[in-house]
């Protein structure tokens, strides 16, 4: 059933004085038995010895016990739960989340009931108020939420969040339902939930990057279970469509996404997160920015107080390069937090630091460097301890000369992240000419304070300077690096570099011979090995390679790029153009190979359209290049697109005369004297 919020908040979240129970909880009926008072903690586990201390210490001073259903655990998951007193039980795996999640209810004896996952904890602030509900008393009506998950997006700046319901009444009438993203329901009619200030972090998103192949092989299948038991549900459609976008399957996704929002009767309140997907599927997937602009603007019509999708659009106008209106979807955004105070489904992280950060990207590409930091500013100050946002703030310091700030910045960078951060300052030294203090970083590797990723990358970082000022021998310090990882991309292709240049054609043999065999950890290791089975002409091996270094960093353009080619030549052309769609312009070099090369590939499938659609986004990262227009114009003419390439020089005659000369003749030779004419005469005005 659907969950209808019972107390919107809309004076004041919870500064307010309560007027009731707490966070406005409607009382309970009177003749609703109330269990004995305390909190119980269910969970559903498997293999999560990673955080699952973290978690149950987040909540051991507010909860009364811990109930956890194990599906099959083979590490010390079941040791660390035994050490915080936890009750389990043991169910084989049935595929059904659902399920799972009701067998630890059933545990429960306690009056309130938290649900939390093996990687989220309960922030400090929170464990009061749980503690509060121990003696509340309990009806049907369940509680919000926040999750803030911390995440490795495109912006690269680390969380969002959104609310659910985790909170809520020992009741057997209250239970889970879908196999896969599941939720709670009440069996016999609609649920109420309230809103409150209770938070937890979701750390998962970041460690799902190194488990993301075993995640998509137990999920995949649930969700087209799903999907086929429940073809006419929404809910089950909104969560097939955002898989399939999600794994690059931007076609099924769109027309799953499409078919939903079509469905009569009443939106449910994750449609605006669906014209979202479907919007983004269009932006980065197809590059068919008007597409995804139309399918923003339609959603905005449908939910105009919906911060998520002014957000979005002001996302996809920035894409665009049509600054003033992005900067007002942005302002708009901003704007619209008090209004979005009722909305379980909005990003909250919207209004802490994601516009503000996109503010400051759109200033940066501009070239309005000092409108950039102060937006970023505005970012880290909501989020003073986030890594990737004092990163760009340190880089952004730097670009306008405030090197103080700038090394301010890199230095608690390296602190709040002992493992790569130590890297990213090391590299400013360098840049600043400080050898002797980048050096020493390196000298002192002995120091525990380095784990051993942090001690490779900094001796790639010191001959890496070495090569680039010529400031001494780099060969000690990639030897170093590989010793500790022989896979190591960066060293390999540096050495690779050296005896190139030496001439060793025997030492490049045993480099090359030797590498093959090399363990690899970080996906630049997975970059430089399917970058070397290409050259040895093994594409199915290259792709091999490419699609697991893709699991573990899928925004890596490389492993993208090395990936789409790979499948190209082994004429898994679709394949390969739902791989260079994912190469996105801020890695200029790579996105002009991937879109010439997407171009080529949708024009062999005979799609010219769509090669055009990737023509116009090469030609708009080109800064509208008259070279760059004139030869996508003939290059699509020679393709069979002469229409397409037609309509490509009109849209842009008036950019250059080189431009409007081509288009003139292309008319010419289409017997069209007069608009050649035209043409030719608005050129020379």
């Amino acid at each position: 059933m659907p969950v209808q919020i019972a107390d919107a908040h809309s004076d004041s979240i919870f500064a307010q004085h309560q007027t009731g129970l707490l966070f406005n909880l409607p009382p309970p009926d009177a003749s609703v038995e109330q269990l004995p008072e305390g909190v119980s903690l269910c969970m559903i586990v498997k293999n999560e010895e990673r955080f699952l201390a973290e978690c149950l210490e987040s909540v051991k001073d507010c909860v009364d016990e811990i109930c956890i259903v194990d599906t099959g655990s083979t590490d010390r998951t079941v040791e660390i739960a035994r050490s915080y007193g936890a009750k389990i039980e043991f169910r084989e795996w049935r595929n059904d989340f659902s399920w799972a999640r009701n067998e630890s209810l059933a545990m429960a004896t306690k009056r309130w009931i938290l649900v939390l996952d093996g990687d989220e904890e309960l922030t400090p602030e929170s464990v009061p108020l749980v503690r509060a509900l121990r003696t509340t008393p309990a009806g049907l009506a369940a509680v919000y939420i926040n999750i803030v998950n911390i995440v490795n997006d495109t912006m690269g700046v680390g969380s969002m969040s959104h609310r659910l319901v985790r909170v809520f009444p020992t009741n057997p009438r209250l239970r889970y339902i879908n196999v896969i993203h599941e939720s709670l329901a009440l069996i016999d009619g609609s649920m109420a939930a309230v809103l409150s200030p209770i938070a937890i972090l979701h750390k998962g998103y970041t460690e799902e990057m190194l488990s993301a192949r075993e995640k998509d092989a137990r999920n995949k299948p649930l969700l087209a279970r799903a999907y086929e038991e429940n073809g006419d549900d929404p809910f089950a459609l909104f969560n097939f469509g955002n898989s399939m976008i999600a794994n690059g399957e931007y076609d099924i996704g769109i027309e799953v996404l499409e078919r939903m929002l079509a469905m009569p009767g009443t939106p449910k309140m994750y449609y605006p997160l669906a014209y979202i997907m479907l919007g983004q599927a269009f932006l980065l997937g197809k590059h068919d920015y008007d597409r995804a602009l139309a399918t923003l603007d339609e959603g905005i019509e449908r939910f105009p107080r919906d911060a998520g999708l002014v957000f979005q659009r002001g996302q996809a106008l920035a894409r665009m390069k049509r600054w003033d209106d992005a900067r007002e979807a942005y302002d708009k955004t901003l704007k619209m937090r008090d209004g979005m105070v009722s909305s379980v489904m909005t990003d909250e992280e919207i209004f802490e630091w994601k516009a503000y950060c996109a503010l400051a990207t759109m200033y940066e590409r501009q070239g309005d460097l000092e409108q950039a930091v102060e937006w970023i500013q505005k970012a880290v100050t909501n989020k003073p301890q986030s890594v990737p946002l004092l990163r760009v703030l340190g880089q952004l310091n730097e670009g306008v000369g405030r090197y103080y700030d700038a090394e301010l910045a890199f230095r608690k960078v390296a602190e709040f992240d002992p493992t790569n951060g130590p890297v990213h300052l090391m590299n400013f030294l360098l840049r600043r000419g400080r050898f002797a203090q980048a050096i020493a970083m390196v000298e002192s590797l002995g120091n525990e304070a380095y784990n051993e990723a942090t001690i490779v990358q900094l001796n790639v970082a010191a001959a890496r300077a070495m090569i680039e000022q010529k400031a001494g021998d780099p060969l000690p310090y990639i030897e170093a690096a590989l010793r500790r990882a022989p896979g190591c991309g960066p060293a390999l292709a540096m050495y690779e570099e050296i005896l190139t240049a030496r001439n060793d054609l025997a030492g490049l043999a045993k480099l090359h011979a030797e590498e093959l065999d090399a363990p690899l950890v970080l996906p630049d290791d997975y970059v430089r090995r399917s970058h070397r089975l290409l050259a040895m002409q093994r594409p199915a091996d290259a792709w091999s390679v490419a699609e697991f270094g893709i699991g573990l960093d899928p925004n890596n353009p490389e492993l993208r790029f090395n990936g789409g080619l790979a499948l190209a030549r082994l004429g898994r052309d679709a394949e390969a153009t739902l791989q260079l769609a994912c190469v996105e312009e801020h890695h200029p070099a790579i996105f002009s190979d991937a879109v010439q090369l997407r171009a080529a590939l949708l024009a062999r499938q005979g799609d010219i359209a769509g090669a055009a659609v990737a023509i116009r986004a090469w030609v708009t990262a080109k800064e509208n290049d008259p070279n760059a227009i004139v030869t996508s114009a003939r290059w699509l003419t020679e393709h069979g697109g002469r229409n397409e390439g037609r309509a490509l020089l009109a849209d842009f005659a008036d950019v250059d005369r080189r431009v409007a000369s081509e288009l003139a003749s292309m008319l010419l030779n289409d017997g069209d004297l007069a608009a050649a004419g035209a043409v030719a005469e608005r050129a020379l005005r």
